[in-house]
């Protein structure tokens, strides 16, 4: 794997493993999911197959 292809890769985490770095409890699988829906991660999440990959900086906004 070239060196760009990982960097780009390491940039971005599953919803889940995202979740887990921000909060102490982890929000339900439902929340995560609507949260990406209404917008209150930013940057935006992307949808990659099934699962949803979210920036490693990505932040909450309520």
């Amino acid at each position: 794997m070239s060196a760009t292809k990982q960097t780009i890769q390491s940039r971005y985490v599953t919803l889940q493993e995202w979740a887990a770095t921000m909060f102490s409890k982890v929000p339900h699988e439902n929340t995560l999911r609507r949260w990406v829906h209404d917008g209150h991660i930013q940057p935006q999440p992307q949808k990659v197959g099934k699962s949803w990959q979210v920036k490693r900086d990505a932040r909450y906004v309520s």
